[in-house]
């Protein structure tokens, strides 16, 4: 269900302010005009108890059965990353995750999932803007990765490689 805890500083990026970003994140759609109902509240709910990021089912399982149901899971999923409020990581090879959207630009990163051991670490979004910029320049596409989950291999592989 979880990622791989190899790289603590990510996990603790998330597991910093859950209560103060689930309650930014309700603000948030009150303020985009959308409703917060149970379902909406609970898949939120799930969301900011965890460090990880999660899939779909993922999510559903951690509501129980009986709950939220499981295309409700999906449905509010979609909503909550429409509106900002929810950040949906796409995994090469995997189902999509999702974790709390960060807010005032507090702990945004991207993300790297490792070719060899599967880890996910984060990135610094600093690190890319030049990348943006001379894409951008070259092509006219204005890149937008914060939804996107890079391939690579971390620190540790790269090491044992050697």
């Amino acid at each position: 269900m979880s990622e791989s805890s190899a790289f603590p500083e990510h996990d603790a990026l998330h597991a910093a302010a859950r209560g103060e970003d689930l309650r930014a994140a309700i603000s948030t759609l009150r303020s985009r005009g959308e409703r917060v109902t149970a379902p909406r509240r609970a898949v939120l709910s799930v969301l900011a108890a965890r460090a990880d990021h999660l899939t779909a089912d993922d999510v559903a399982a951690l509501l129980g059965d009986g709950d939220v149901h499981r295309a409700t899971v999906y449905r509010t999923l979609d909503l909550l990353a429409a509106s900002g409020v929810v950040s949906r990581q796409h995994v090469p090879g995997g189902a999509a995750r999702y974790h709390l959207a960060t807010t005032g630009g507090r702990r945004r990163h991207l993300h790297g999932q490792c070719t060899d051991c599967g880890a996910v670490v984060m990135l610094p979004p600093e690190a890319l803007r030049a990348a943006g910029r001379t894409l951008r320049a070259m092509t006219g596409f204005d890149w937008s990765p914060d939804q996107s989950t890079f391939s690579g291999r971390c620190a540790t592989c790269v090491d044992l490689a050697r």
